[in-house]
């Protein structure tokens, strides 16, 4: 019971600040028109409960008159009914759909920022999948959460009225003990107590499982979508390499765990449905067997005995709130928690990531290595200490073994923090970073081109003249095309194209990560001549092996390779 008070005040906490945040007025009064609406919607209920007694007065006493008066009643009931259940769905909707967006909005502002979408999946912890938490799991959280809360507040007020009626109605019981007459009044509400805890307590013991399966479900699902979307992605060397049976091996273990999920699920649903289908079938003939009694004595009329029963269906049904919904709150508790250890990832990321950090820092003109030293996430050495300054306009090439070469480029950018020393970059400096393979988005061969500025930014003509300028002149004036660019393009096309960036950008400082490894010398070449011609007084890092842009570089520097001997 502690840990579920603390869920809910971690929940409470969570979702707060949306209804304060921007546009706070108008979803506040979406939250007071839906509690407005429950009031009314139990308002019908009542109206309805009240007609149904007079309805089975007019039938047993044959009042013609008096019965057609209640089809009038009805229609108007009814008509109430739809317009506030009508009026109550499109509100919540619009209050789950803005509540979505905030979460979703204020998720990607900290995960899409800074190579914090980067940097989280080097580190361990409860936030794998984050695309299937922004995805699928804040849609869960804030729909459920409404459509529960709602839920919750009408079963409330809807105890608070009926329990009324029914004590009203049950009048008083007298039970002789031993020759003791104890009178027991509104004694349809006991009944209904005791049969609702009974049914409640069963309910949670059957349901218990599914809280746990059910997070399981998800987490097995989105990895078997991960692991479609990679074997996708990167189909072309799958192919190549002729690793279809391994992959084909690893979905399929993939699948196995999507089915133990699934099993575990069906279990614990299983056990509801067992219980709930029961506990649905018995609801209704029980309250007509505990009353009807009293109306074959004649001590109540129909009318009062059907209103009994209806009053005692909605008590129950009021209690058994936990009942109807304990696999919805399992799959909600479920996506909540998902949500909240992503955002607690993303805001104890700076600590996850360690003390001992590169520092990275932006002064001065030149680019300097003071006593750097990269590691792995584990702290272990990966190379020895460098130290080294480049200046303005230098051609510095970095000689080393690739992996550690590429992590020191990552430290550069402030995206590899494990090791020591200090980077500091020119204050103000417009950076380009290439690498092996670019980032190709989806979307219109402009934009892909232009990537991350917008059409708006790089004119048509300016991305013809670079796309021509790189080699892809083929593809100039059809920048209108929308195909997933990383399948049409070869390895070899894609590092063309971020030269095509390049001269977009225009930037003066070019750091490149085994940027042109895919292209032959004499392409290798060309891209040399373009830095040359485009960027003259630019100052290009590059990593590779000596020989790379053959004399374009002035000097190479030697990152070595830290081994457990040293």
């Amino acid at each position: 019971m502690l840990h579920q008070g603390r869920f809910l005040w971690r929940f409470i906490k969570f979702a707060l600040p949306f209804f304060s945040a921007e546009h706070k007025w108008m979803n506040r009064g979406r939250l007071a028109l839906i509690a407005a609406l429950t009031v009314a919607q139990v308002a019908v209920q009542v109206g309805l409960n009240s007609w149904s007694a007079r309805l089975y007065n007019a039938i047993e006493g044959r009042h013609l008159e008096a019965f057609l008066a209640l089809i009038t009643d009805f229609v108007l009931l009814l008509l109430a009914s739809i317009l506030v259940f009508s009026i109550t769905l499109y509100t919540k909707r619009r209050l789950e759909f803005a509540w979505r967006v905030w979460i979703t909005k204020n998720t990607l502002s900290v995960w899409m920022a800074q190579g914090r979408h980067y940097q989280l999946g080097l580190i361990t912890g409860d936030h794998d999948n984050p695309d299937g938490r922004i995805a699928e799991d804040i849609r869960v959280t804030t729909e459920s959460a409404v459509e529960l809360g709602q839920a919750l507040f009408y079963c409330i007020l809807l105890f608070g009225t009926f329990v009324t009626v029914l004590w009203t109605l049950s009048g008083v019981i007298h039970v002789d003990i031993g020759g003791t007459v104890i009178p027991i009044p509104g004694f349809m509400v006991f009944v209904a107590l005791v049969y609702s805890a009974i049914g409640t307590s069963l309910a949670l013991w059957a349901g218990f499982p599914l809280v746990g399966a059910s997070n399981l479900r998800q987490t097995v699902e989105a990895n078997f979508r991960f692991g479609l979307a990679r074997a996708r992605e990167y189909s072309e060397s799958i192919a190549l390499i002729g690793g279809d049976t391994d992959e084909r091996t690893h979905l399929q273990e993939l699948l196995r765990g999507v089915r133990r999920g699934w099993e575990r699920q069906t279990y614990g649903l299983v056990r509801i449905i067992v219980f709930t289908t029961a506990y649905g079938v018995l609801a209704n003939p029980f309250p007509l067997l505990v009353a009807a009694p009293r109306y074959i004595m004649g001590l109540i009329s129909l009318g009062t005995l059907m209103q009994m029963a209806q009053a005692f269906s909605q008590v129950t049904a009021a209690l058994a709130f936990p009942v109807d919904n304990l696999s919805g709150i399992a799959l909600w508790r479920a996506s909540v928690e998902r949500v909240m250890a992503l955002q607690d990832a993303l805001g104890g990321l700076q600590q996850k990531l360690g003390e001992n950090r590169i520092e990275v820092r932006h002064e001065g003109n030149a680019l300097q290595l003071a006593g750097v030293r990269v590691t792995e996430h584990d702290a272990t050495p990966v190379m020895k200490e460098l130290t080294a300054t480049i200046g303005p306009g230098e051609h510095v090439l970095i000689e080393g073994k690739t992996p550690i070469c590429h992590k020191l480029i990552l430290a550069v950018a402030g995206l590899w923090p494990w090791g020591a020393g200090r980077v500091t970059l020119p204050e103000g400096a417009n950076v380009f970073i290439a690498t092996e393979r670019p980032y190709m988005p989806v979307g219109a061969l402009g934009e892909a081109v232009c990537y991350p500025m917008t059409l708006g930014v790089c004119t048509p003509d300016d991305i013809n003249s670079a796309l021509k300028r790189v080699g892809l002149g083929d593809w100039a004036g059809r920048l209108g095309v929308v195909e997933s660019w990383e399948s049409v393009f070869s390895v070899a096309q894609q590092q063309r194209l971020s030269f095509a960036r390049m001269l977009l950008h225009r930037p003066d400082w070019i750091l490149l990560s085994e940027a042109t490894n895919s292209l032959d010398a004499t392409a290798q070449r060309e891209m040399a001549e373009l830095l040359i011609k485009e960027f003259p007084s630019a100052t290009v890092v590059a990593v590779g092996r000596v020989g790379l842009f053959d004399g374009f570089f002035q000097r190479v520097l030697h990152v070595e390779e830290e081994t457990a001997s040293t």
